[in-house]
């Protein structure tokens, strides 16, 4: 598969008044064209920064891209100026927002910020935007598509609103989308919906996608390989059904242990993680999980750890799976 996006040990900080926040330390990760790739982990753990720093959003100050390459169709985005990555966000990447009710206007139309986009990165008149965002509105599933384009921001649902939204990333027909937590304030009901509709769009473009969440079973769905992240650092990375059924970090099995799943015995316990995420001002000077695992060694408090390959296409940054052990794996039941 032809790669679309490279990360390169991405490193993004805050100022803030207690000292530096090293939110996201060393991350590297790569989409390839076309395919869906998952980032997940907990709140705080670095998710969205990575995405922001990927497009230049960061707010500086307090915010500052250290360090790091993100390569993108053969450009380095980070050497990009303001005016140049003005003209690659929302036509070749786009972002779905995670708040749907507040990530639009209050005080302009949907039209008007539908056919926006298109006048300013596809050069149409109004005449012909307005076509195109009555037609996108209606790929989103927005009845009466047309009567709808004079309608605010307030006169639509959570649901309404988020659609909206994938129809603005999806405007140009992007080369890549990112959505994040892109179910968030959303009924449940409507979740699966979204995301069906997320996939089925990108699918149908050819668009490489980058879903953030929290939520493991959206990972299972419709992720093709999973990044799990804790503390600003990649712990593993692999293909979902490796991540899922081999676990080889004892984060992502905490991760899968604290959730119900269907093929679990019945009555079975679900089993919390311990702790607390460290002090992002005062990283641990080993693995950051080592505080909470209950499998940790001497060795894993000392340094930060490599991610290795330990099965094709299948790394991690722990010690003890690298030594070959995964003692974890019979406490999710997994044979």
């Amino acid at each position: 598969m032809t790669k679309l996006l490279e990360v390169k040990n991405l490193v993004t900080h805050f100022v803030t008044q207690d000292g530096i926040v090293q939110a996201v330390n060393g991350v590297s990760f790569e989409v390839n064209q076309g395919e869906i790739v998952a980032l997940v982990g907990e709140s705080g753990c670095g998710k969205t920064v990575s995405s922001l720093s990927v497009l230049q959003l960061i707010p500086q100050p307090p915010g500052k891209i250290v360090d790091g390459k993100v390569i993108f169709a053969g450009m380095d985005l980070l050497k990009k100026s303001k005016e140049e990555m003005q003209k690659i966000r929302g036509s070749r990447i786009s972002m779905i927002f995670q708040e749907p009710m507040t990530s639009l206007n209050p005080v302009l139309t949907i039209g008007r910020q539908l056919t926006e986009g298109l006048q300013f990165h596809l050069k149409l008149d109004k005449k012909e935007a307005t076509r195109q965002a009555v037609e996108l509105l209606k790929s989103v599933g927005i009845p009466h598509a047309e009567g709808r384009l004079n309608d605010y921001p307030h006169h639509f649902s959570g649901g309404m609103r988020q659609r909206v939204m994938i129809a603005m990333a999806l405007a140009c027909e992007p080369q890549l989308v990112i959505a994040d937590e892109p179910t968030t304030a959303v009924d449940v009901t409507i979740q699966a919906q979204l995301l069906d509709l997320i996939r089925n769009l990108t699918l149908r473009l050819n668009t490489a996608l980058i879903i953030i969440t929290h939520n493991l079973g959206v990972v299972a769905r419709y992720a093709q390989r999973v990044y799990v992240m804790y503390a600003g650092q990649i712990m593993e990375q692999g293909t979902a059904i490796d991540v899922y059924h081999n676990p080889l970090h004892p984060y992502t099995a905490g991760l899968l242990g604290s959730v119900p799943r269907l093929d679990e015995p019945r009555r079975t316990r679900l089993q919390p993680i311990d702790g607390q995420p460290p002090d992002l001002i005062a990283p641990p000077q080993g693995c950051p999980f080592a505080p909470r695992c209950v499998y940790v060694k001497p060795e894993c408090k000392l340094k930060r750890l490599p991610l290795v390959e330990i099965n094709p296409g299948h790394f991690t940054a722990c010690l003890v799976a690298q030594e070959g052990a995964l003692p974890w794996k019979k406490i999710l039941f997994l044979k």
